[in-house]
């Protein structure tokens, strides 16, 4: 069984837009072929809604997703984007009544957040307290970024995401994007680490000791940020993959038609083939954690 945790689709409309945003529809029956190919049983679909990128990617947002994963419910599995500047940006709103409709609508988790907002603030803290409360997985794209950028905001070794895991112990924060995997390496740098480090892994990173400490923080391996984390280093990825198997989320990114198989598919299989890690770890990777912290 393999679950994808980080796909996309987007949202039906005019071929015209498509062609003036110089993007191709992806549309959930297009997931599920490319799923066939590429040997993943289930997805989960992350709609974006924040405005930071909500339309520049044409990604369908939650109630399309939950629309579209309703007619294959034993293929997809759709969270909901819930910006914690919702309900009036009062810090005090009650996501847990929205959080409860969407579960009740088949939403297993919240995700992918984007909101542009250190998380730290307290608008982030409501939403952090209420999935807890309501067993609902959290799935971020990090920057450290203020503007031209979209994403949870945190500095170099992620201290706001620290403080963050120990406030909210309940709550389940599964980490994504380059600025988090660029913490694979404690040499990661203000200015580089939006992008794909290429030098070797000399001293572990900040995410090996937040995942040594923070039982509810897992990673997505998804997206090229992912994939260059385990193979910066060979040796250092593999040690990764086995020595945190059970907080490791398998995921693609997948959003767009007619490309290759990312590179992370091969890499999780040739782990496996050549002994790097067990069965047992390569079934936590690609479903039994996922099936743990959505309670599936």
């Amino acid at each position: 069984m393999i679950i994808d945790v980080h796909t996309h689709i987007t949202p039906r409309m005019p071929q015209s837009l498509f062609d003036a945003l110089n993007r191709k529809a992806f549309s959930a029956t297009t997931l599920l072929r490319t799923m066939d190919k590429e040997g993943i049983d289930k997805s989960v679909v992350l709609p974006l809604s924040n405005p930071e990128n909500r339309d520049m990617y044409m990604v369908a947002g939650s109630l399309e997703t939950i629309r579209e994963c309703a007619k294959y419910p034993d293929r997809l599995i759709p969270f909901y984007n819930l910006d914690p500047r919702g309900m009036l940006c009062d810090p005090k709103a009650d996501l847990g009544a929205l959080m409860r409709v969407f579960r009740d609508a088949g939403c297993q988790g919240i995700g992918e957040i984007c909101a542009n907002m250190p998380i730290t603030h307290t608008l982030y803290q409501n939403l952090f307290h209420h999935a807890g409360e309501e067993k609902m997985p959290m799935l971020f794209h990090f920057t450290g970024r203020t503007y031209g950028a979209y994403g949870v905001r945190d500095s170099v070794h992620l201290p706001g995401l620290e403080k963050m895991l120990k406030q909210f112990p309940n709550s389940i924060f599964i980490g994504h994007g380059p600025a988090f995997w660029a913490e694979m390496s404690w040499d990661v740098e203000r200015l580089t680490r939006e992008s794909y480090p290429k030098t070797p892994i000399t001293k572990e990173g900040r995410i090996w000791q937040l995942l040594d400490q923070y039982p509810n923080l897992y990673c997505d391996v998804s997206a090229g940020s992912g994939y260059n984390a385990l193979v910066r280093t060979p040796e250092k990825g593999f040690e990764f993959l086995k020595k945190y198997s059970k907080q490791i989320l398998f995921g693609t990114d997948r959003f767009s038609p007619g490309l290759p198989p990312p590179p992370i598919i091969a890499l999780i299989s040739d782990a496996l083939k050549n002994k790097h890690i067990t069965k047992k770890d390569y079934d936590n990777i690609t479903h039994l954690n996922f099936n743990k912290i959505t309670r599936r």
